[in-house]
């Protein structure tokens, strides 16, 4: 027994001077990994700080630079709004750094106004701008908390009336109960123009959506009204265009103060007309 211990006694050193080995390998192993990924990931942020600081340094050079300085920006589109507005509501002006304009902000600020429906700003490198702009089309006067506003063609308020570009338009007065017809106004109108009516809704004083009367229009230059019903409007309409013809046939349409089309039926009145819708 005592032999063969003393047989196994080399064995064990080897076996335990190999270990070690391998474990001072694979150590120094680990160890030169980690200094390599360390060295890799400074390197790599270095890098990314430096490049970091020359994109800023460049992006202020060139956002301070005179080379794109705004010479010129061209508005177009505009009805109401002059030049000089658009720049004050845009917050513009000739030398601010075309680069450094910031497009969406122009186009918020300008959307703020209540004439500007849409907007769209474009940068033409070195300094030029392009702002083109669809304005708000006014076509009524309506009442609005005891003032007068400008009303687009579906009775939307624009803007209150004033006396800068004052524009004279039709009163539009909607009766309680009506208000979905302001959605239909302006196909109506429409087909009221393209008919063979001899006048026009842009020549009227007043008009007025009511469920007695569906559309009623004061026209002031005629002295007359015409009222025509919504249901049915097709046939009203082509009863009160048949109507006027022979009224105009038998020399008899200049005596007539008010005509009513509704239900396929036409009435013509020759008493006075009433006063202008409120």
């Amino acid at each position: 027994m005592a032999a063969r211990r003393q047989k196994k006694a080399p064995y064990s050193l080897v076996n335990k001077s190999y270990r070690r080995l391998l474990s001072d390998f694979f150590h120094a192993k680990a160890t030169s990994l980690l200094l390599s990924w360390a060295i890799t990931l400074f390197t790599g942020s270095a890098f990314i700080v430096i490049i970091s600081v020359g994109l800023l340094f460049s992006y202020r050079s060139i956002t301070n630079s005179t080379f794109f300085a705004v010479q010129k920006i061209q508005v177009s589109g505009t009805v109401r709004l002059e030049q000089e507005d658009v720049l004050n509501l845009a917050h513009l002006k000739n030398g601010d750094n075309s680069l450094a304009v910031n497009i969406s902000d122009i186009e918020y600020n300008l959307l703020r106004s209540p004439w500007v429906k849409n907007v769209s700003v474009k940068r033409q490198l070195p300094g030029d701008l392009a702002i083109t702009i669809e304005e708000r089309e006014p076509r009524y006067w309506m009442r609005q908390e005891n003032r007068i506003v400008y009303a687009d063609e579906k009775g939307n308020p624009i803007d209150y009336v004033g006396t800068y570009k004052f524009a004279s338009l039709p009163f539009l007065s909607v009766d309680d109960g009506t208000e979905h017809l302001l959605q239909r106004l302006p196909q109506l109108v429409a087909e009221l123009d393209s008919s063979r009516l001899p006048v026009s809704s842009h020549n009227a004083a007043w008009i007025k959506l009511s469920l007695s009367g569906g559309i009623t229009l004061f026209l002031e230059s005629e002295d007359i009204l015409l009222s025509i019903g919504v249901d049915n409007w097709a046939s009203n309409l082509r009863h009160l265009v048949a109507t006027i013809d022979d009224l105009k046939r038998r020399g008899e349409f200049t005596s007539v103060r008010g005509i009513k089309a509704e239900d396929r039926n036409v009435w013509v009145s020759t008493g006075t007309t009433s006063n202008p819708a409120s």
